[in-house]
Formats: C-alpha cells, structure tokens, sequence
C-alpha cells in the first residue's frame, strides 16, 4: 500500500511537469537592405518590402529580377537573391535550454546565409529545399534550388546536407570551400567550391552593410526583451518547481504517517480480539459453573431412629 502511494504521487508531479508546457516565444529578423522588387507576404496581407520591416515565422519573401533583400536574424544574416521566393517555417527559442531554433525553406532561387555565432550542439540553422536539407553550426554558405535539384556550396565552416528526395542516402559534410550537387536518386558527390560560387559569396560577405543604428538600437531592444522574456519564464518555472517539490514532500510525509497508523491499527487488532475472546471463555465458564450449580440434585438427609 506504501510503495503504490508514494508511486502515485511521483507519478502525478512528472505528468503535471509535462502537462504544464510553457507557451513559444518567437524571434523575428529585420530588413538591414534591399533593392529592386522584394515582397513580403504574411497571411492575406502582400506588401513592398522596406529597410526596418519585422521579419516573422510564417512570412514569405518573394524578389523579382535584378533583386535582393539582406535581412538580420539575432547573430545572422542572409541575402534572399534574384527570382527567389523564401518561406519563414522557424524563429523559435526553447525557453527551457535558452536555444534558437531557425529554419527557412527556399522554395526556389538562391539564398546565402552567414551564421556568426558558433552554434550549441541543441541550436540549429537550416535551409531547406523541396530537395535538400542544409543545417550548420556557425559558417557561410549558400544554396541554390531549381526545380529537383539544388546545388549547396561552403564557403567557410562546416555544413551537413541531407538528400531529401532520396532519404535513403547517408548526408554529407560539407567543409570549407566545398560544394555538393543534390538530386532526387542520384549519389551526391562532394567536389571542390567552383570559382564562380567563389566569387559570388566572397562579393555578397563584402557587401553586407552594416545595420543602421536605430535599426540596431530597435533590434538590439527586441532582442533583450526576448531574452528577458526567457530569463523570466525560466525563473517562474523552477519556482513552479520548487513548490511542488515542497508539496509532494509534505504529501509524501502525511501519506507515511497514515500508512504508519493503518499498520500500527493491523497490529492491534489481533492482540484486542484475543483479549476480547479470552474474557468471553472465562465469562462462559462461570456462567457453566453456575448452570452446573443449579441442575445439581438436592438431597435430604434423613435422620436415623435406629438406636
């Protein structure tokens, strides 16, 4: 009965630790330059793209011909290029871990993305064609997707890419100044950076500008209320802890304490109903004996006249 008690009650903290999910926080990115034809698109809602604009899980941006568009993501940044469409899937924080999520889906055209910070082994950046998957640790590379096949090219640092449209292949390790072709049941082939991919990404890395200052001072605000926002729920949940563990302590201690009494109870109980039982006997006894007393025969003496 103890064991299953005390059972019951871990039982219950663990399923209301799980029950209890902390709500998303989300990040968002910021337009630092474009030019030409760039389009955000938010729900229902279709709009010219401007320098200062949030970018938000669930956007997609369009750019026409002879376009681009830089955008800042926390200690990110990526050129969306010409003729490419980009969907928004992932800005996600664990406020448990304190880790960034971040995943873009290249519908078509060509994206180049520089991942400053060297990531934790729980963070990821990836890009993701209707072929390719590409996630990195902290590097500067670019993919390129048409139609079933994408080209994923690594300029510097380390880039895992995963076929896609053949699952069935073992990913591969791009390093730095690599390159790798992907199609759907073809072997991908690690060669060497192609000169014009060289050139391209080492004249995009040049020209990246810096963010303006207001523009740094709103993202840099943003930023910190994120990780306030972080610190906090993070606090409230290992009070939220603490407290239940106070609780089923003292739960723990009641149920103890009435298991003690229910065994102390069992214990007693056989030594009272022996007790009972032998004063019944003894009160059977001297009941007989009386009975005994009163069925015995009376017998008169008589006195003899015999001389």
């Amino acid at each position: 009965m103890r064991r299953f008690s005390h059972a019951a009650l871990i039982m219950i903290f663990a399923a209301g630790l799980v029950c209890k999910k902390a709500p998303a926080l989300e990040r968002e990115g910021v337009v630092n330059f474009l030019t030409g034809t760039v389009m955000i698109i938010g729900g229902a809602e279709k709009k010219a793209a401007s320098v200062g604009d949030p970018v938000k899980k669930g956007m997609r941006i369009e750019t026409g011909g002879k376009s681009f568009v830089d955008i800042y993501f926390d200690d990110s940044e990526v050129r969306v290029l010409e003729n490419s469409s980009v969907d928004i899937d992932d800005l996600g924080i664990d406020v448990h871990e304190g880790t960034e999520h971040s995943l873009l889906k290249l519908n078509r055209g060509s994206i180049f993305s520089r991942v400053m910070k060297k990531l934790s082994k729980d963070e990821r950046f990836v890009i993701r064609t209707p072929t390719t998957t590409a996630g990195v640790r902290g590097t500067e590379f670019m993919v390129i997707s048409e139609e079933l096949k994408s080209l994923v090219a690594c300029l510097n640092g380390t880039v895992q890419v995963k076929n896609d449209a053949s699952p069935s292949q073992e990913p591969v390790l791009l390093r730095d100044e690599q390159q790798v072709v992907v199609e759907k049941d073809r072997p991908m082939s690690v060669g060497e950076l192609a000169s014009e991919n060289r050139r391209l990404m080492n004249g995009i890395r040049r020209s990246f500008r810096e963010m303006k200052t207001s523009l740094r001072e709103r993202f840099e605000k943003k930023r910190d209320e994120i990780r306030k926002a972080v610190e906090d729920r993070r606090q409230k949940d290992i009070e939220s802890v603490e407290k239940q563990k106070t609780l089923d302590r003292e739960n723990v201690e009641k149920q103890k304490l009435r298991d003690k009494e229910n065994v102390d109870r069992l214990r007693t109980a056989p030594d009272k109903a022996g007790t009972e039982a032998g004063g019944n006997v003894e009160a059977q006894k001297e009941e007989a004996r009386k009975n005994l007393e009163n069925v015995k025969p009376a017998i008169k003496k008589f006195k003899s006249n015999v001389e």
